[in-house]
C-alpha cells in the first residue's frame, strides 16, 4: 500500500510554509555557516490555483526503474532515496512525470536526492502537512483513495438512481 501526500489546491492559498517546513525538517546544512534551501516540495502558482507538486510516491514509480544503481527504491509504502548509491545521471529526474524530484550537489561535492521522502525520519510525519494553515495537505495512502473512488461511484449511482425514479 503506497503512502503520499493529497493536495487539496483550492485550499492552497500558496504561502509556501510548506517549502519552508519542508527544508527545515531535513535540516540540510551543508557547512558550518551557510544553508541552502532545499525543500522536498515546491509551491506552483497556475492562473487560477496555487499547491505544491511533490513525489507521488508512485507504486510503479519510474524513478525506480530506471536507477542503473538503484539508490532509489519502493521501501515502506514510498519511494526512498538512497544518497551513498546514487552516481548523480539524473535518469530520475527524466523520468519523474511529475518533475517531483532533482539531484543536486553540496558546496562538499556530495549528491543530494531531493525528493519528498514522507518525513520517515519524523514522529510525528510529514512537517509540511502539520504546519499548513489551511489544512491543504494530508497524508493518504491507496487503500483510502480506493475507499473515496468507491463511495463517489456508489453516490453517482444512487443519485442517478434517484433521478430516474422521477
Amino acid at each position: 500500500m503506497t503512502q503520499f501526500i493529497h493536495v487539496k489546491p483550492e485550499s492552497c492559498i500558496g504561502c509556501r510554509t510548506c517549502e519552508i517546513a519542508c527544508d527545515l525538517a531535513h535540516g540540510e546544512h551543508h557547512s558550518s555557516n551557510e544553508r541552502y534551501f532545499h525543500p522536498r516540495l515546491q509551491v506552483i502558482k497556475l492562473s487560477s490555483s496555487t499547491q505544491p507538486v511533490m513525489c507521488h510516491q508512485c507504486e510503479n514509480a519510474p524513478c525506480v526503474a530506471v536507477c542503473p544503481v538503484r539508490a532509489l527504491v519502493q521501501e515502506q509504502g514510498c519511494v526512498a532515496a538512497h544518497e551513498a548509491l546514487c552516481i548523480g545521471c539524473k535518469n530520475c529526474v527524466m523520468a519523474c512525470p511529475f518533475g517531483a524530484i532533482d539531484i543536486s550537489l553540496t558546496p562538499e561535492a556530495k549528491i543530494h536526492i531531493v525528493k519528498c521522502d514522507l518525513c520517515q525520519q519524523r514522529e510525528g510525519g510529514p512537517e509540511c502537512v502539520r504546519v499548513c494553515p489551511t489544512a491543504a495537505l494530508e497524508k493518504t495512502d491507496s487503500h483510502a483513495v480506493e475507499q473515496q473512488a468507491s463511495a463517489r461511484r456508489h453516490a453517482v449511482a444512487l443519485q442517478s438512481a434517484f433521478l430516474s425514479l422521477k
